[in-house]
């Protein structure tokens, strides 16, 4: 028997399914939001007894429909800037390698059949890479872009609503470790999400809902946006992430000295609050400093607790990249390697993945695959922040604000876990890197063309939306 959850989305999934081929927009923003439910243990895996076959590939697929017929009545699509395609090839390419020689040579330690390799670890890397160009292809006007952002939004927003109703409103924790734990068991089993993939997916989530605001022209308005901005941030401190608290400080911090300065002393302000209406969380962000202490002065820490075990897989992690510098192993390294079950007989403790995004790239795909997997994300953010800082346009601003936060919040949380390979945690992120994307090259365009219609002495640069001041020559 479904539970009501369950059947209300399958009727949501129908109903944007048949809605897909007259208004193919309307439905991806409809597969973002419903995006926040998927991971629920409830939800079926697959429908019919087909693989693959769950309710959110069911409406996928009838948007690329909807969206492959209408295409032609669509406004032409601004061409995707060279460098940005050819960085996007690349990452691609890196994740279609790593999967092949994890399929051609699985391993004894690996448990997974090779329909499992070929649905987890290629096809979602494609599904969820699906929205982004989707919304780059469609958000050719500001009523579309708000909707896309309004759905990413959504997401993040309903996702927070559900940490805090299985967490509790009035959360009653004696310590840190206890928050983390009972974070670890309630998230994952009620969810589906991991409490540290929640923490860093929330963290940039509520500065995006503060970036999006400055959209709303009614104050109201903007202000309960700036209130659903507040409630994830309370949800994320809920997750008991510790590298999730600290990324949402930096990018406080970050986007406040940028463009919002006058916000700046709102970061301790509302770090404090939320400490005294939850002392555990504090607890828990400052877990294994001040192991002994003397006359009050902390005079050793417990570097295990700080790193949550860390610092003893790292180095090992770092050993075996050693072994295979520039090619790495393929996708799913450290189990297929061994290094896992090592760590788990020495150790007694278990590792399926290093819990640190940039070594999980250097172990499955070397030096080679992490200088081919950075630029894309290098290229995206970089767009994202010009958008955020240019004064010019309020939809800039906002457009950036929501990429751009999105964004440092998985470069910052990959220092203590994440992935950069694509997968449900990202699909907002990449959502919103597409939007800004369409949107940064619109505004190149628009600014080539105006600067060569305005005057002839005076152009501008196309590539990064730069004015280009006239040569001596020209000017005389």
């Amino acid at each position: 028997m479904f539970s009501i959850r369950v059947i209300g989305c399958l009727v949501l999934v129908l109903g944007f399914s048949w809605y897909a081929h007259r208004n193919w927009f309307v439905s991806l923003c409809a597969s973002v939001v419903l995006m926040a439910f998927m991971k629920h243990p409830d939800m079926p895996r697959d429908v019919a007894g087909i693989p693959g076959g769950n309710l959110w590939n069911i409406l996928i697929v009838n948007v690329i429909w909807g969206w492959w017929r209408q295409r032609r009545l669509e406004q032409p699509m601004s061409e995707i800037p060279r460098h940005v395609k050819i960085a996007f090839c690349l990452y691609f390419m890196v994740v279609t390698v790593a999967f092949l020689r994890m399929f051609i040579d699985p391993t004894d330690y690996v448990t997974y059949t090779r329909r499992d390799i070929v649905m987890d670890f290629f096809l979602n890397s494609i599904r969820f890479l699906i929205p982004a160009y989707l919304f780059y292809e469609g958000c050719n006007n500001p009523r579309r872009i708000k909707g896309a952002l309004t759905s990413i939004l959504l997401l993040y927003f309903l996702l927070a609503v559900q940490v805090i109703r299985y967490m509790g409103l009035h959360p009653d924790f004696s310590s840190g470790s206890d928050l983390s734990s009972h974070a670890a068991k309630t998230l994952q089993h009620c969810i589906g999400f991991d409490r540290v993939d929640m923490s860093m997916m929330l963290s940039g989530a509520s500065w995006a809902a503060i970036a999006f605001s400055f959209l709303m022209e009614r104050k109201w308005v903007r202000w309960a946006v700036r209130g659903g901005a507040f409630a994830i941030m309370f949800a994320q401190a809920l997750t008991g992430g510790r590298t999730g608290y600290a990324t949402w400080g930096v990018i406080g911090l970050v986007m406040c000295t940028l463009r919002w300065r006058r916000m700046l002393p709102l970061v301790p302000i509302t770090a404090a609050i939320v400490v005294m209406l939850m002392p555990a969380v504090a607890e828990r962000m400052l877990a294994g400093f001040g192991g002994k202490q003397s006359d009050g002065i902390v005079v050793q820490t417990d570097e295990f607790k700080i790193t949550s075990g860390r610092n003893t897989i790292w180095p090992l992690v770092i050993d075996k990249i050693e072994e295979s510098p520039w090619i790495g192993y393929g996708r799913f390294a450290m189990q297929r390697t061994g290094l896992t079950e090592y760590i788990w007989r020495v150790l007694h403790d278990e590792f399926p993945h290093p819990h640190e995004a940039y070594l999980e790239i250097l172990i499955d795909d070397g030096i080679i695959g992490f200088l081919c997997v950075m630029p894309i994300y290098f290229i995206l953010m970089k767009r994202s922040a010009s958008l955020f800082l240019d004064r010019s346009d309020v939809l800039y601003h906002a457009v950036g604000g929501v990429a751009f936060s999105l964004v440092l919040a998985l470069f910052l949380a990959a220092f203590g876990a994440q992935t950069f390979y694509p997968r449900e945690g990202v699909v907002g992120m990449w959502a919103a890197l597409g939007v800004a994307l369409r949107v940064s090259v619109d505004r190149s365009r628009r600014q080539y063309e105006w600067g060569d219609e305005e005057s002839g002495e005076e152009s501008f640069d196309a590539e990064d939306s730069t004015r280009v001041d006239p040569e001596p020559a020209a000017m005389a």
